[in-house]
């Protein structure tokens, strides 16, 4: 019973650890994010709200009931003159109530069928300003998680970095102490070991950057998965900038908001224009008054008269606002500028989806030359790292030539992984921008990751 009560809390304490030391791929960081992102939480808030726009506007359209009861009770007394009074102090009273109801059917309201319309193209803006936003989500998440990849990759080479280039700075401290080579040598690599040294340091901060970027997601940075070399490097498909284009034109959640601003704003000033035109409505009421009056008194009970009535009335209603001190004219010039501004919006965010596709198409094929620039620079600074050591250990080349070596060929490594997740992003903003973008994405990279 002891031994099992040592090893209980030794168990639950090193399950926990396994439970967050778990090394995570993108999607499930993604999954994480879905529950626990503030960002996208308040999107899915704002459209919550945002789409009861056409809730309202049916209202408009819909009966009204309402009802009402009042109480009273009067009492009257005689100051003088009379013949007959009902209680020793000369005063007599009597208490009414009454409920009714009220039924308002909106026959012709032609403001309120434009306002309909504008609720509910107002609640297809929220539909796309919230899509857009779990597209954000994605590339939000996925630019974070290689963001911390590649600081915690940036920090083991500058730690391999530094690790080489203090062997060799120890080795030529060796020689100058032994007098083979010059003090110049030593202190050539001591100043190379020192700008390494600033390297890992400076990458120890961008990796804690990092972290702190994905715990404001999730709340929490896990270790992570990295990318296989069995991952793809290819083109976009389409190939075609123009099919990329035509697909932004179609589906791009922020010009569908804007598209659907421009409907919004026009049925507003339809609305605002036809508040000249008069209104009929349906009215229907039913009212119910009861009055019970004090009728005699004897000893000391009173006595009551009740009378009951009760009035149903249906009538067509029409108004017609003439004059309203300028309101309605001054509200319909409002509506109108905003309806222009509207299509101008519409325009600008057309234009912008064009400018976005192409410049993010383009910077996808860049990437992708870059990757493979860098996977043979990488190649090559390998080789000419070997062929220097090889020359320095002949006494052909000296030690900063040798360093030199070493700083391009870690230089080559960092570039590589920095070319690898850009081209990933820029793949994802392309995808953003053409309103592509979905989870399937996430899931089909996450298929190439290893621990």
């Amino acid at each position: 019973m002891n031994i099992f009560k040592f090893f209980l809390p030794v168990f639950f304490t090193f399950f926990s650890l396994n439970i967050f030391s778990e090394t995570l791929t993108l999607a499930e960081v993604y999954e994480i994010a879905l529950k626990e992102d503030p960002q996208l939480k308040i999107a899915q808030a704002t459209y919550k709200a945002n789409k009861e726009a056409k809730a309202k506007g049916i209202a408009g359209l819909l009966p009204t009931i309402t009802t009402r009861a009042t109480t009273n009770w009067n009492e009257s007394e005689v100051i003088k003159g009379g013949s007959v009074t009902f209680d020793e102090e000369g005063s007599s009273g009597n208490n009414s109530y009454s409920y009714s109801a009220d039924l308002v059917q909106p026959i012709f309201r032609l403001d309120r069928w434009f306002q309909f319309g504008q609720g509910r193209a107002m609640s297809e803006v929220a539909k796309a300003q919230f899509g857009y936003a779990q597209q954000e989500t994605i590339l939000r998440v996925t630019e974070t998680y290689f963001n911390l990849l590649k600081a915690k990759k940036d920090l083991e080479v500058a730690k391999s970095e530094e690790a080489a280039i203090k062997k060799q700075r120890d080795r030529s401290k060796r020689l100058f102490e032994e007098g083979v080579s010059s003090v110049t040598e030593f202190q050539e690599a001591q100043a190379f070991y020192d700008l390494a040294k600033v390297s890992t340091i400076a990458g120890e901060g961008q990796l804690e950057f990092a972290r702190e970027a994905l715990i404001a997601i999730i709340g929490e940075a896990p270790e992570l998965k990295d990318l296989n070399q069995d991952f793809p490097i290819s083109s976009p498909n389409p190939k075609s900038q123009e099919e990329w284009v035509g697909t932004a034109l179609s589906n791009n959640f922020l010009l569908k908001a804007a598209q659907m601003a421009t409907t919004a704003a026009k049925r507003n000033a339809r609305s605002k224009l036809s508040n000249h035109l008069p209104d009929v409505d349906l009215v229907g009421n039913i009212t119910r008054n009861t009055n019970r009056t004090i009728s005699g008194f004897s000893g000391n009970s009173f006595s009551f008269d009740e009378t009951e009535i009760e009035n149903t009335r249906y009538s067509l209603q029409f108004s017609w606002p003439l004059m309203a001190g300028g309101l309605v004219s001054s509200e319909r010039r409002e509506a109108y500028a905003l309806l222009e501004k509207a299509k101008q919006e519409e325009i600008l965010a057309e234009r912008s989806t064009i400018r976005d596709v192409k410049s993010r198409y383009s910077s996808v094929l860049t990437n992708l030359a870059n990757v493979k620039a860098r996977n043979q620079a990488l190649t090559s600074s390998e080789l000419a790292l070997k062929a220097t050591r090889f020359g320095y250990e002949s006494d052909t080349r000296n030690i900063v030539d040798l360093l030199n070596a070493e700083k391009s060929f870690f230089s080559a490594q960092r570039d590589l992984n920095s070319a690898r997740y850009d081209f990933i992003l820029s793949e994802f903003a392309l995808k953003i921008a053409s309103g592509s973008l979905s989870p399937r994405d996430v899931y089909d990279l996450s298929n190439f990751m290893t621990e």
